[in-house]
């Protein structure tokens, strides 16, 4: 990446919002916005059909239910 200190990009001037300005320098130095990490999956047992079609997936591992409290059923 490169470093973008001392650059003449005018954001020290104060122009635009600050979300352009850093989206300004991640595009000049080269950076990606984000980068994805997918683990492999194992093959391992899966759920019932009609067990995988209530719950969205075949795979238990997968199964990540939303809780709404930090993962604790109330």
């Amino acid at each position: 990446m490169a470093d973008l200190h001392g650059t003449d990009c005018g954001c020290a001037s104060g122009s635009g919002s600050l979300v352009r300005e850093i989206y300004r320098h991640l595009e000049m130095s080269g950076a990606p916005l984000a980068m994805g990490y997918v683990p492999d999956q194992r093959w391992s047992e899966t759920y019932s059909l009609q067990r995988g079609l209530h719950v969205g997936t075949l795979f238990p591992e997968l199964h990540k239910p939303f809780c709404g409290k930090g993962g604790r059923k109330r």
